[in-house]
């Protein structure tokens, strides 16, 4: 049995083409604090996707979904900055959900930060922790370092939505599959639902970047230059001194 399922995180411009059944997460940014993150801090997932840089927002489409199935995505979150220390954040804002089948009760959800179980409830960030009310810290990032955000979902439904769909009955044996019954005609349940994970970030002004990179290749430049014409300057003496020497001796 299958489910159409649209599990998302939207853009402010395409809500307009779905009703709005939820107000907006209450959570409160720490003040300086906005939605999106700073040039070069990069957040992809396993398929390519990238969470947004200007809104922070990242989506987690699933379509078809099979009952039982698990699908799971991992988020690689990583510092490209070589003068910055960031922590990254994020939380979860229900926007809407239709359909025969109510997925926000129906689908689990599990998430993790580097294999570290955080989270399991519903998509909508509801369950050991409310993502909707708090915001998660997903780590320390200094120059280079990266942490792996991995959530699944899985669809496992209640039995009462399983009996009123007949998809018929087959006999597997060694020769193969033998249909005994067809399914109930084409009969079939949808649901959607529409969340969204919003990622920021706040930069450790505290943080001293280490002395390495453009700094220690500066440094090694000038040392160069110094000794360049310190060698240079005790070169020009001892010729100074050799013509003074001549100049005597020609004179005497």
């Amino acid at each position: 049995m299958r489910v159409k399922a649209f599990i998302a995180a939207l853009c402010s411009a395409s809500l307009l083409f779905f009703p709005l059944s939820r107000t907006a997460a209450a959570v409160q940014l720490p003040e300086g604090a906005v939605k999106g993150l700073p040039e070069a801090l990069s957040a992809m997932d396993s398929d390519g996707n990238s969470v947004s840089s200007s809104t922070g927002e990242y989506f987690f489409h699933v379509e078809d979904m099979v009952y039982g199935e698990t699908y799971t995505k991992d988020v690689q979150l990583m510092n490209l900055r070589e003068d910055k220390a960031y922590h990254i954040y994020f939380y979860v804002e229900p926007v809407s959900k239709n359909g025969e089948i109510d997925l926000e009760d129906e689908v689990d959800c599990t998430m993790s930060l580097d294999g570290e179980q955080f989270f399991t409830g519903n998509v909508n960030g509801k369950g050991n922790i409310d993502l909707t009310q708090e915001v998660k810290d997903l780590g320390y990032y200094k120059p280079g370092d990266s942490h792996t955000l991995t959530c699944s979902v899985v669809w496992s439904g209640l039995e009462e939505d399983m009996l009123y769909i007949d998809e018929g009955e087959k006999l597997v044996t060694d020769k193969g599959i033998t249909i005994v019954r067809d399914k109930d005609g084409d009969r079939h349940v949808e649901g959607e639902i529409i969340f969204k994970w919003i990622f920021y970030a706040a930069v450790d002004e505290e943080f001293e970047p280490p002395y390495t990179g453009l700094m220690a290749l500066s440094s090694s430049f000038w040392l160069w230059c110094t000794c360049g014409a310190a060698a240079l300057t005790g070169i020009m003496l001892v010729l100074l001194i050799k013509k003074r020497r001549k100049d005597k001796k020609e004179t005497t």
